[in-house]
């Protein structure tokens, strides 16, 4: 099975349109389309200004100010451009230093005679969104979407959305601007996005100006936003671009033209009949969509000039924008590498790596781990190809293992039968906490669910799991959204026979087998500061949360159809039984076990007193 994932429902692609008079550009002078009037610049770090000169202007002097609004001089500072001259132009950068959050002010870029000027521009936090079409999810068309439109209007939140694009757009740049949040311009923005920035205004200072740059297209691969060097340096780099070179090999430009437009008419009929569906029955579900109109087609077809090809969105998208002053990304994919899931987590680790040395700059990466989904034919064939929870954790390994990368976990999140959820806001404002706790220093924000700390097996054959931030410990529900909502709120949170409990036990023959599970509310802390505790997450104590009985719970596990369990795993399904939450309301992510890895326990836990702080 190839999952069609595709572009969000109801987003545009970047339109052919009219000629558009070329902006950012003044005699010799171009600057970078993401700068424009009402733009939001990164406060506190060294504020980069770009573009280009004409090649005749190779080493001429470039200088970038600011100016308060009665024309006062707040910030200057020049650089000379490159004298390397490429495809005509000569590449300058300014770097005016760190300011901290104001305006609106004035920016204004000399080189010799001409000049370029900016107004209402603000100085405040800047996020990237970038990712496939789960963060590309329109406001407009996202879950309780009139009622957030209604609410929406706030000058100090802002957004740039760079042209979707597989080759350099310079007329959708021109086209492109810097957006106030208003029931009129904010439809168009990434629901995720929204939401994520909207917590963020309401958490921090209150005059703080937050701006998001949306750099995304639906149904892009993790490679689309990588470069060719980087995909070369790895065998699974490699293999992407290998079977890209396959796919076009021998077509002439006729064909690929010709492939592209009956897609994008398929594209194009159905989204018209998904929305006039959705306008004829705002209730319909998604479920009854795709038996009438199938699922989004997918995939398209591979041209040269694709935004789906590998590398393509990295140079025109990317590239373009980069290295405008950020105070970090935020990532929403790995759909479209499904069946490719077990090189997902070295090339997502390599494309951290490479946006960063883009940024210069060891810049907080916070990743949204894969909600549950599953498609519903799979679903009736009883055939879960078992690739989600391979994405998941990869994801989820990379925030353990790489410095400043976080994940959320939304395994409580998610659509039976359809890959793009509605409801945005859960993962945007959980990764606003998530912000405000490790990037924001708000350590009072919960960001954390049930995290496995450590095992031991019973002689008995029962497996006892020990979780921190585990405060209120208790089963919910089985699958958003699904079964019987009313029975599901009458089975006890305590307890879980195990077909609704999300636990596996498997034996040395590996067949995983559904497991009972029951929390201990009264934790056996003795068990861990004895040592007699396998420790599988040796970070525990490192974030500030001391080993107390109020963050530490314990579940016990068993099946007679394993004696003598060798495996485990949880909530190890594209689609399936999730239950285990803490009092945060922050479900356990997804996670499996080597029973027979018995690595040594710390040693060094020390019990600490009930007052000392926990969470």
């Amino acid at each position: 099975m190839v999952t069609a994932t595709g572009i969000a429902p109801g987003s545009e692609m970047t339109a052919q349109m009219e000629q558009v008079e070329e902006r950012n550009v003044s005699g010799v002078l171009h600057i970078a389309s993401i700068f424009a009037s009402h733009m939001v610049l990164q406060r506190n770090k060294p504020i980069a200004v770009f573009g280009a000169l004409a090649a005749d202007c190779a080493g001429m002097e470039v200088v970038a100010e600011i100016h308060d609004f009665d024309g006062s001089l707040i910030a200057q500072e020049h650089a000379y451009s490159s004298q390397n001259v490429v495809n005509g132009f000569s590449q300058w950068r300014v770097m005016l230093p760190a300011q901290p959050e104001g305006g609106p002010y004035t920016l204004r870029i000399v080189a010799g005679n001409d000049a370029i000027e900016f107004d209402d521009v603000l100085i405040g936090e800047v996020w990237l969104a970038g990712g496939q079409s789960n963060m590309e999810l329109e406001l407009r068309n996202s879950e309780h979407a009139d009622e957030a439109l209604e609410d929406c209007a706030d000058p100090l939140l802002r957004f740039y959305n760079v042209p979707k694009t597989g080759v350099i757009n310079r007329n959708a740049e021109n086209a492109s601007s810097w957006q106030e949040s208003s029931p009129e311009n904010s439809g168009v923005m990434s629901a995720v996005a929204y939401y994520f920035a909207r917590k963020l205004r309401a958490e921090l200072d209150s005059d703080l100006p937050i701006g998001i740059v949306d750099c995304y297209i639906g149904g892009t691969s993790i490679t689309c936003w990588m470069s060719e060097d980087a995909l070369n340096s790895s065998d699974a780099g490699r293999d992407y671009l290998t079977r890209y070179q396959r796919a076009i090999a021998g077509k002439t430009q006729q064909q690929f033209e010709l492939e592209t437009s009956e897609w994008e008419s398929q594209v194009d009929e159905w989204n018209a009949n998904v929305a006039a569906a959705r306008e004829a029955d705002s209730d319909i579900a998604q479920e009854k969509l795709n038996e009438q109109f199938g699922a989004c087609p997918w995939p398209p077809p591979l041209t040269p000039t694709s935004q789906w090809r590998p590398c393509g969105p990295f140079h025109a998208m990317l590239e373009r924008i980069m290295p405008y002053s950020l105070a970090g990304f935020l990532w929403y994919q790995g759909e479209e590498d499904e069946q490719y899931c077990g090189f997902y987590r070295e090339l997502l680790g390599m494309m951290i790596g490479e946006w960063r040395a883009l940024w210069s700059e060891n810049l907080p990466f916070l990743i949204v781990q894969l909600p549950q989904w599953i498609d519903g034919k799979t679903a009736a064939d009883g055939n879960d190809p078992m690739r989600w929870p391979v994405l998941r954790e990869a994801q989820w390994d990379a925030a353990q293992s790489i410095d400043n990368v976080y994940a959320i976990c939304t395994i409580d999140c998610g659509e039976y039968d359809n890959i793009h959820p509605l409801d945005k806001r859960t993962p945007g404002e959980r990764l606003a906490n998530c912000a405000l706790r490790q990037i924001y220093g708000m350590d009072r924000v919960p960001v954390h669910g049930p995290t496995v700390l450590g095992f031991r097996c019973d002689p008995n054959g029962r497996v006892r799991l020990f979780f921190r931030y585990a405060h209120g410990l208790h089963f919910e529900g089985t699958t958003p959204g699904g079964g019987d909502d009313n029975f599901d709120g009458q089975l006890p949170t305590l307890v879980r026979v195990p077909e609704r409990s999300g636990f596996e036990l498997a034996g040395s023959d590996g067949m995983f087998h559904p497991a009972t599970a029951a929390i201990f509310v009264d934790c056996d802390i003795d068990d861990l500061v004895n040592s007699r505790v396998n420790v599988v997450d040796y970070n525990a104590t490192e974030f500030g949360i001391p080993i107390n009985s109020r963050s530490i719970g314990t579940i016990t596990l068993a099946t007679p159809d394993v004696p003598e369990p060798m495996a485990m795993r949880y909530a190890w399904r594209s689609w399936g039984p999730a239950p285990l939450f803490n009092d945060d309301g922050l479900p356990a992510q997804p996670f499996r076990l080597d029973l027979t890895d018995h690595t040594a326990p710390v040693e060094s836990a020390e019990p600490v007193t009930p007052d000392d702080t926990a969470d």
